[in-house]
C-alpha cells in the first residue's frame, strides 16, 4: 500500500524527521518496504496556457506552440504530445529548470526554436504517466508554481500491511495507529450527514437475499450530478497513491476508500432494471449468481459465473461481482445524472474465493478479503456523499437505504495486568494499559472478574469490587488473581478477539525493545556442518551433477543385490514394523540402490551422459543403539562434458573423478594424507580408490561390477560405457575440517624452480607414498610434486612402471642457486633408491 506523507499529515501531526516516522511505523508493526522522495521542483516550472499550436512541416506530430505563463511575453515551445491543443492549460518548464530526469535548455527542433517544455507527469517525477502532457482545469491561475499544484515536496511510503490488520488499509487507520505510538490526537474529518430530499420520481428497491455473505448493504441515491474531471486536489491525492483519475464520481469513491479503508461503488441509476416489467422502481438485489450467468466487468472481459459467486444485480442481471469489480453496463459515464452509491460489508471468504476463481484482484477485493466490519459502511457512505455533493453538485434523495438483518453487537474483552507480566516479562502500569488501548479506540468499561470468553453485554461482567465502584473508586491496590480490566473493542478492530490480542497490542505499543532477554540465544544448528554440507553439494553441482531426492525407505532385496553379506544386514538393518509395501520395509543403509534406480530410469529413456547425486542420511542399527550418518553418493556414466567442436569429448574415468574429489578436499583445506583401495562387493577390485586425511576416510570412488548392474536392470555390455560411483561420508569431513582455518599467505618474493625426474619403480608402490616421501626430504624447499607421465611398455620390466614427476622448489627467504637445487634433487633420488630401489631413466 502506497501512502503520501502530505496526505497522512492531514489527519495527524507527524514528526519532521522522516527517519523517525519510518522507525515509528516499523516498530508499531507497519513495515516500510520502500521510500520515494518527491522533491520540490524549481519555481520556473509553472502553469501555462497554450495560445496557438501549429503543425511543423515535415513532421508527423511536432507542433510549434505559443504559450503564455503570466510572464511579460509568451514563449514558443515545440511539443509532440497527442493532446496538445490551443486553449489548453498545462505545465511549462522554462529553460534552466532542473527536472528529475533532465535539464531544460533552449533548443532548435526541425528548424523551430523551443524555449521550454510542456511536461507530462512522468517528466515531473510524480507518476509514470507519459501518454500526453498534463491537462489542468481551465480555471487554474496562470504562473502558479507546480509545487502548489501537486503539494511538493512530498514523501511516498510503500507499506506492507499484515493480513489481519484490515484497519490499516486506509489513511485514517494508519493515523489512528500512529496516534497511539506518537501520543498525538487524530484529526478525523467531520462527517456531515445530508438529509435526503423527497424525490417521488426516483426510488430504489433493495433486496438482500444472502445475508450470510453480505451481512450489511447500504445504498444512497443522488441525482442532478455532473460527471466531469476531478478538481486538482483530488487528482493529486490519487496520483500519488498510484491510482489513475477517471472522473469526479469514481475518484471520490476511490478517495474515500483510501481514506477510510472501506471500498465503495457507484452504479448508474438509469441503467438498473426493475424486478418486474412495468415497475417504476429499479432494484438492487444481493444474491448468488445463477449457474452460467454471464457478466461483463468494467475491464471489458466477459465472465461465466457459477452459483457460488456473490453478485450485486438489478432486477434482471448481474451488475457487479460483489466486492470485486463493477459491471460495464451500469458503470458511471459522462451521461450519468442519477447514481446509486453502494457501501457494504461482505464475507471475506466469499470474496477471496470469487477473486481467486475468476483471477480478478482489485483494490476493493484486497480489502474485503481481509474482513471489514459491518459497522463501517455507513460512515464511509456519509463521507462519500458529502464529497459527491460538494464536487459534483448533486442532491441526495431519500434517507439511506440500509439492509442490516443481524446488527453486529459490541464486543467486550477482559485483560489481566498480571497476565501481561507473565507473558511479556515486565510490569505495565494500569494507567499505561488504559492509555495505550484507548488510543487505539478501545473504551475502558469497568473492572471485573476474569472471564475467558468474549462478552457482548457489559451487564454480564462480574465484579468483585462492586461496592467500591459504587463509591466511586477506580484504582485498586489489592488485586486478587481474577482481577481484570474490561474494554469495549472498536468495530474497526476485527482482529481483536481475545485477551492475547490485547496483550500483543500493548507489547507492540510499549516497545518490543523493552522485553527483557532472560537467557542468551543458543545456537540451534551446527553452522560449520551446514557450510561444509553446502560446499560439498555445490562442488558437485558445479561439476554438472544433478541432485536427487528419494525415500528413506528401501527394499532389503536390493541390498542383497549389492551383495551385502546377510549376517551384516541382520546386524545393521533397521526394519519398519508396519511397512506400506515390501519395497519400503527397511530404512536405507546405503544411497546406492535408490540412485541406481534413478540411473536405470534415465538410461531407459534414452539418456547416456548422466551425473546424479544425493545427499541424505542412512540408518544403521548397532544392537540397541542407532546412528544416522550423512552421506553424499554420486553415480555417473558417459561423457565428462558436453561435446564441443574444438575438443574431443572425454569419457568419465578414474582420473576425472579423482580430480573432482581432490579439488573438493583442497577447497576445504583438508589434506589427503593417504590413499588406498576400497573393497566393496559392487566395485571392481582393481579400480577403486579411497582418500584419507589422517585416520578419517574422506571419500571413495570406483567402477561398478557388471553383474551388480545387471541385477538392477542395467546391461553394461549393451550400454558399452562404464558406470562409476563416488561415496563421501560427510560427517567425517565435517569433523576433520572443524579445526581448520584459512590463513593468509603473502605472495612469494623469490622465483621458484622446476626440475623433472623420471624413474622406474614397482607397481605395488602407491603414488601417494612416493609423493609424501619426496616432500619429506626438505619440506621447506619442496613446495609441490606432480606427476605428468606414467608409462607401461616393453622397455619397462614386468611388474614395474615408469613415472615422470615435476618437482617445484622455492625458498621463501632467498633466491635458489643451482648448487642447492642440484643438491636437493640428488637427495630425493638417493632416498628413492634406498627406499624402493628405483632405476633412473
Amino acid at each position: 500500500m502506497r501512502i503520501s506523507r502530505r496526505w497522512l499529515g492531514n489527519y495527524i501531526d507527524l514528526p519532521d524527521d522522516n527517519e523517525l516516522l519510518i522507525r515509528t511505523l516499523t516498530f508499531s508493526g507497519i513495515e516500510v518496504e520502500a521510500v520515494e522522495e518527491l522533491p520540490a521542483l524549481p519555481e520556473t516550472v509553472l502553469t501555462a496556457r497554450i495560445l496557438t499550436a501549429e503543425k511543423i512541416p515535415g513532421t508527423d506530430h511536432l507542433m510549434a506552440c505559443t504559450v503564455e505563463y503570466g510572464g511579460s511575453n509568451p514563449v514558443q515551445v515545440v511539443c509532440g504530445a497527442p493532446n496538445c491543443r490551443p486553449g489548453m492549460l498545462s505545465v511549462l518548464a522554462l529553460p534552466g529548470s532542473v527536472l528529475p530526469q533532465l535539464t531544460i535548455k533552449s533548443a532548435k527542433l526541425k528548424g523551430v526554436e523551443s524555449h521550454g517544455m510542456l511536461c507530462s507527469e512522468r517528466e515531473l517525477g510524480i507518476s509514470d504517466t507519459h501518454a500526453g502532457i498534463i491537462e489542468l482545469d481551465v480555471n487554474t491561475p496562470l504562473g502558479l508554481p507546480v509545487n502548489d499544484l501537486y503539494e511538493l515536496p512530498d514523501t511516498l511510503l510503500d507499506l506492507e500491511i499484515t493480513p489481519n490488520r484490515s484497519d490499516l488499509l486506509g489513511y485514517l487507520g494508519i493515523a489512528r495507529d500512529l496516534s497511539a505510538s506518537l501520543g498525538t490526537p487524530v484529526k478525523f474529518p467531520e462527517l456531515l450527514p445530508i438529509a435526503g430530499a423527497d424525490c417521488p420520481a426516483i426510488d430504489l428497491k433493495l433486496i438482500l437475499e444472502d445475508s450470510e455473505n453480505c451481512p450489511r448493504y447500504t445504498a444512497r441515491l443522488l441525482t442532478d450530478i455532473r460527471v466531469q474531471d476531478s478538481p486538482q486536489w483530488l487528482k493529486t491525492a490519487l496520483i500519488k497513491t498510484g491510482l489513475r483519475p477517471i472522473n469526479n464520481v469514481v475518484d471520490i469513491t476511490n478517495f474515500v476508500m483510501l481514506e477510510t479503508g472501506h471500498p465503495l461503488h457507484a452504479f448508474d441509476y438509469d441503467q438498473l432494471a426493475p424486478v418486474e416489467a412495468g415497475d417504476p422502481q429499479p432494484a438492487i438485489v444481493v444474491r448468488k449468481a445463477r449457474p452460467g450467468e454471464e457478466f461483463v466487468a468494467l475491464d471489458g472481459k466477459s465472465y461465466v459465473l457459477d452459483d457460488q459467486a456473490l453478485v450485486i444485480a438489478d432486477g434482471q442481471k448481474a451488475s457487479a461481482l460483489a466486492g470485486v469489480m463493477g459491471g460495464k453496463d451500469s458503470a458511471i459515464s459522462d451521461s450519468t445524472r442519477t447514481l446509486v452509491l453502494e457501501s457494504a460489508s461482505f464475507n471475506p471468504c466469499s470474496i477471496r474465493a470469487t477473486s481467486y476463481k475468476y483471477k480478478i484482484s482489485t483494490d476493493s477485493s484486497y480489502r474485503f478479503e481481509r474482513h471489514l466490519s459491518p459497522a463501517l459502511p455507513v460512515d464511509a457512505s456519509v463521507r462519500a456523499t458529502e464529497l459527491l455533493v460538494r464536487v459534483s453538485g448533486g442532491k441526495v434523495c431519500h434517507a439511506l437505504k440500509d439492509a442490516y438483518p443481524e446488527p453486529e453487537r459490541a464486543l467486550y474483552l477482559a485483560l489481566r495486568p498480571r497476565r501481561f507480566t507473565e507473558l511479556i516479562g515486565y510490569q505495565l502500569e494500569e494507567s499505561a494499559i488504559k492509555s495505550y488501548l484507548e488510543a487505539l479506540g478501545c473504551r475502558f468499561v469497568q473492572y471485573g472478574a476474569w472471564q475467558e470468553e468474549p462478552l457482548t453485554d457489559p451487564a454480564l461482567i462480574h465484579c468483585h469490587h462492586a461496592e467500591e465502584q459504587k463509591a466511586g473508586k477506580t484504582e485498586f491496590t489489592e488485586i486478587d488473581c481474577d482481577h481484570a480490566l474490561y474494554f469495549q473493542i472498536p468495530p474497526h478492530r476485527v482482529d481483536l478477539t481475545r485477551e492475547a490480542d490485547l496483550l500483543e497490542e500493548l507489547a507492540r505499543l510499549a516497545g518490543y525493545d523493552r522485553v527483557p532477554q532472560k537467557t542468551a540465544i543458543s545456537l540451534i544448528m551446527d553452522r560449520h556442518a551446514h557450510r561444509v554440507q553446502r560446499a560439498i553439494v555445490d562442488h558437485f553441482a558445479l561439476a554438472g551433477f544433478y541432485e536427487m531426492t528419494n525415500y528413506s525407505f528401501c527394499d532389503p532385496a536390493q541390498l542383497a543385490d549389492l551383495a551385502f553379506p546377510s549376517e551384516e544386514l541382520d546386524r545393521i538393518l533397521l526394519r519398519v514394523i508396519n511397512p506400506q509395501s515390501s519395497n519400503q520395509s527397511a530404512m536405507r543403509i546405503s544411497l546406492l540402490p535408490s540412485l541406481l534406480a534413478n540411473l536405470s530410469y534415465n538410461l531407459n529413456h534414452g539418456e547416456r551422459n548422466l551425473k546424479l547425486m544425493e545427499l541424505a542420511r542412512v540408518y544403521h542399527r548397532d544392537g540397541d543403539s542407532y546412528t544416522e550418518p550423512l552421506f553424499l553418493t554420486a553415480l555417473c556414466t558417459g561423457q565428462a562434458a558436453p561435446e564441443h567442436w574444438q575438443q574431443k569429448a572425454r569419457e568419465i574415468d578414474v582420473y576425472y573423478l579423482k580430480g573432482i574429489i581432490e579439488s573438493l578436499l583442497g577447497s576445504l583445506n583438508l589434506p589427503v594424507t593417504a590413499t588406498g583401495s576400497m573393497p566393496r562387493p559392487w566395485l571392481v577390485d582393481a579400480e577403486n580408490l579411497a582418500f584419507y586425511s589422517g585416520d578419517a576416510l574422506c571419500a571413495s570412488l570406483g567402477r561398478m561390477r557388471s553383474e551388480t548392474l545387471e541385477r538392477f536392470g542395467i546391461d553394461i555390455h549393451k550400454l558399452k560405457q562404464d558406470i562409476w560411483v563416488v561415496e563421501i561420508p560427510v560427517q567425517n569431513i565435517v569433523e576433520a575440517t572443524r579445526g581448520i582455518s584459512t590463513e593468509f599467505q603473502p605472495l612469494p618474493r623469490h622465483p621458484s624452480v622446476v626440475r623433472d625426474i623420471s624413474f622406474v619403480i614397482g607397481l605395488n608402490i602407491p603414488y601417494g607414498d612416493i609423493q609424501a616421501a619426496i616432500k619429506a626430504v626438505d619440506p621447506s624447499l619442496i613446495q609441490a610434486v606432480s606427476i605428468f607421465d606414467e608409462y607401461h611398455g616393453k622397455q619397462v620390466p614386468a611388474g614395474s612402471r615408469s613415472l615422470s614427476l615435476h618437482l617445484f622448489l622455492q625458498d621463501s627467504e632467498k633466491t635458489l642457486t643451482d648448487e642447492r637445487v642440484d643438491q636437493t634433487v640428488a637427495s630425493v633420488l638417493k632416498m628413492l633408491s634406498a627406499a624402493w630401489q628405483i632405476k633412473m631413466r
